[in-house]
This record gives C-alpha cells, structure tokens and sequence, in this order.
C-alpha cells in the first residue's frame, strides 16, 4: 500500500493585529494635523483652530486659537520642545503657557512642507523651489536649497528633501552646505524619514515605501499596497504610517523589510496623521471627531 499523504494544514489568515487595550480620544471637531509634546496632544481642525489636552485622555480638549486670531492653523509640527503651525504666507508659534503667537514672516508664499529642530524650522512653500530654514528664536532666514516641490524629513543636523516632481533625493546640511543627491527615479515621493543609516520614502505613483541606504543609494522596497501614506513616523526599527482605500488604518512598518507591515486601527476609515511619544502611538482620522490612542504595552511583539 501507498503511504497515505497526511492533509496539509491550511496556511494561517493574516489579519489585522486587535488591540484591545487602546483608547479611542473624543474631540470636538475631526482633527487635520497631530503632534505629541511634553505628555499632551495639539492638533488642527478644519477650521484653523490648535487645540489640546492630556495624552492621556484624562482632561477634555481645549481650544488654544480660533482660526481668526492669531491666524488659520494648517499643519502643526515640531522643532525641539516646541509647537509651531504653518499659517498663512506665515508660522504660528505654541508656548509653553500654550498662548499662540503670529511670527509676522510675511513669507512670499503659503508655506507647505515643514519640519523642525532645537535650533531652526524648515519649511517649503508652495509652487516656489526655495527651501528655506528659519531661527526659530531671532527667525534669521535662509535658503539652504532649491528643489521643485520638496518634502521634507529630518535627522539629527541632516534635512532630507525629495522631489514630488523630479524624483529626486537630497542630503542638505541644516547648518548650510552643498546639497548631496542620493536617490533619482523616485516615483512622486509624498513622505520622507531617516536614521543614521537610511532615508525611507513613500511614493504615491508604486503606492509603496522605499528603504534607501545613506552610504551606497541601495534601494529596496519594505512595504507596498498602502494608499495615501503621505505621514512617515520614525520609531526605533520601525516606521509608522497610514493607509486609506480597501485596507485603511494606522501601519506598522519593519525598516528592514523583514517582517510584513501590521495594520491596527483599521476602523479609521481616511487617517490623516501620526504622533509618537514614550507611552503610545496616536492617530487621526480626517472624518471623525476622535484621536485612537494604543499603548506602546499593547502593541505586537516586534
């Protein structure tokens, strides 16, 4: 007799990690933009207003400015131990006493992309190639690049700039210095972060992040199949991002590629930003008047 085949056991479903223990953060209005500071929240609304409360949850939302006064809040971001938002043809600025202050720029353009460190924020601005760095005390200006439709990411004293349009991948000194190309042929990157050893760009156009290595311009693809990711978190040995269409929700991202990315949060229809901080992660989502909360203790294993 034949040796009878033993039924193969059929390989396991991969679905979404559930979190059980995260928090899901009611705000008035659904927030645009999200930054994690010092144990507290900010965001943006539709409406140009900053507002905020305790990471935790543990006190309701307060509105810090109304869209009017001192200006209409875009995006807010952070440079060191500060929050500041791009304006109109203008930066806010979020003190410590959380007062919100107009820096009265009186840039020549709306500015777009921005970023920020302890010494100076950067910003682009739209349809002008200038990138520019700005004191974030005395606000001295100074154009350290020109790249046509710039995103911007940070690290340490390196700004990293990609090209919507060209494709392109620079290394730009924030103290000022020739720019150093490291990638070309990137197809429409709309998110940019680094480390030590890599620039990681997400791409609208192959709708996936590239993992592009400093030293050789070596490039890999870690994840495919997201759909407006335009927000790129560093976390230690992994990104994190966000997807709409048919798979929405927070990502996971292994910066190696070595495990596939985990989504949570895959209720949030259309997420619009991540923050990070020692105790959790934090995403907003674009049609709903919350913030998901999911404690780092709560995460899967990495």
């Amino acid at each position: 007799m034949q040796p009878v085949e033993p039924p193969r056991r059929p390989e396991p479903e991969v679905r979404p990690a559930v979190v059980e223990s995260r928090r899901d953060l009611a705000v008035p209005t659904p927030p645009t933009s999200l930054v994690a500071l010092a144990g507290a929240l900010y965001w943006t609304d539709s409406f140009g207003a900053i507002w905020t409360m305790r990471a935790d949850g543990s006190t309701p939302a307060r509105q810090l400015s109304d869209g009017q006064k001192p200006g209409f809040a875009f995006h807010l971001f952070r440079a060191g131990e500060r929050v500041f938002a791009t304006s109109r043809k203008d930066l806010l600025r979020v003190d410590a006493d959380d007062s919100v202050h107009a820096l009265a720029l009186k840039l020549p353009e709306l500015p777009e992309e921005s970023v920020g460190d302890a010494r100076s924020v950067y910003i682009t601005l739209f349809k002008r190639p200038e990138v520019l760095r700005i004191g974030a005390t005395d606000l001295a200006r100074t154009t350290l690049a020109t790249v046509p439709r710039g995103v911007l990411g940070i690290h340490r004293d390196t700004l990293y700039v990609a090209s919507y349009s060209a494709g392109t991948l620079v290394a730009v000194p924030t103290a000022g210095g020739a720019a150093r190309t490291i990638a070309t042929g990137l197809p429409r990157p709309t998110a940019v972060a680094a480390d030590d050893e890599a620039a990681y760009v997400y791409c609208e156009r192959d709708r996936s992040v590239h993992r592009i290595d400093l030293a050789s311009g070596a490039r890999t693809v870690i994840a495919r199949e997201l759909e407006n990711s335009d927000d790129l978190v560093n976390d230690g040995s992994h990104l994190w991002t966000i997807s709409w269409g048919a798979r929405p929700g927070l990502v996971l991202v292994s910066k190696d590629g070595s495990a596939p990315p985990v989504r949570l949060a895959n209720d949030l229809r259309r997420p619009t930003k991540v923050a990070i901080d020692q105790d959790a992660i934090y995403v907003s989502g674009r049609d709903e008047p919350r913030i998901v909360r999911i404690p780092r203790t709560a995460l899967p294993a990495r």
